[in-house]
């Protein structure tokens, strides 16, 4: 097998200047969150919260600039989250949006999507959730039956989804779902 050659690299400098922000904002913002919630912060969910960071543009701190996100690189993003993540910041009602939806509609989305979506992303006025897990299915998602099929104006979804996290407190889903195939062949690939 060949190797693949990664070459180090470091945080852009403009990219390590946003940490200070981010601390800066952060701590006072917390300052009376109690430690256990804290240690809980991915799954802190607290909409306010998620606002006041998209009032600072890093709710869709990567999303193109065109549908109002910050336009900012891979390195913008990881310092934003590396930093928010170790302070103990909620950001369970903007993280599917920021970091599974609004790229996923960025890059495979319509203009149309991408017009009505990502705006409200980089806002947080909007929440996603990922509807992968099924009865009988469990993390096993070759097994799963959720069917969508094609029909004048859109798709017709005829299936169940279950540990999906925050989905009572959302607005949409991504979810997974066939849309060709057969039961049978499923684990076909």
């Amino acid at each position: 097998m060949d190797e693949i050659a990664l070459p180090l690299t470091g945080i852009p400098p403009e990219d390590e200047a946003l940490r200070t922000e981010v601390r800066a904002f952060v701590e006072p913002a917390l300052a009376a969150m109690p430690a256990d919630v804290r240690a809980r912060a991915w799954m802190g969910y607290d909409p306010a919260f998620s606002r006041a960071l998209a009032e600072r543009g890093w709710v869709g701190i990567s999303l193109p600039r065109e549908y109002g996100g910050g336009g900012r690189g891979v390195f913008a993003r990881f310092v934003l989250i590396e930093e928010l993540l170790s302070r103990g910041a909620p950001v369970l009602a903007h993280w599917v949006a920021d970091r599974q939806s609004g790229p996923m509609i960025a890059r495979f989305g319509s203009e149309a999507q991408k017009r009505f979506y990502l705006p409200r992303i980089c806002r947080a006025e909007i929440g996603f959730c990922i509807g992968l897990s099924e009865p009988d299915a469990g993390s096993d998602l070759a097994s799963v039956r959720t069917r969508a099929v094609r029909e004048p104006g859109g798709w017709r979804l005829n299936g169940r989804k279950i540990w999906t996290t925050n989905a009572h407190r959302v607005h949409y889903m991504i979810a997974l779902v066939r849309t060709s195939g057969t039961p049978a062949d499923r684990h076909a690939g």
